[in-house]
């Protein structure tokens, strides 16, 4: 289930992400063709805690349209051409499903 489409309007930026396809032996991911998703970004600083236990600070966070196939391992690429880390990914869901992914982004 996904966002009603009268909030579509709300996600006024577009995304590139590109799923990481492999790693090599260094740790150097490659990856697949890039997926066209909507976003609203937001500016916010905040200490988050990765799952390995690590303390990073997130400076944004891209909310996507809809069900987007996205993970830590991935590469966004933002509307102004700037590739920050990814932090963090939720997938909020409600009594209908899941309806958005937040994507958690530090410069």
């Amino acid at each position: 289930m996904s966002i009603e489409t009268e909030y579509l309007e709300l996600f006024s930026e577009r995304v590139a992400i590109f799923p990481a396809a492999s790693m090599d032996v260094y740790g150097k991911f490659t990856y697949s063709a890039s997926v066209s998703a909507s976003a609203h970004l937001v500016s916010e600083s905040k200490l988050v805690v990765k799952p390995d236990g690590r303390e990073v600070m997130q400076t944004g966070k891209a909310i996507l349209y809809g069900q987007v196939a996205v993970n830590t391992q991935s590469k966004i690429v933002l509307a102004d051409g700037t590739s920050p880390v990814i932090v963090s990914v939720d997938t909020p869901h409600d009594e209908n499903g899941w309806h958005h992914t937040v994507v958690g982004l530090s410069a």
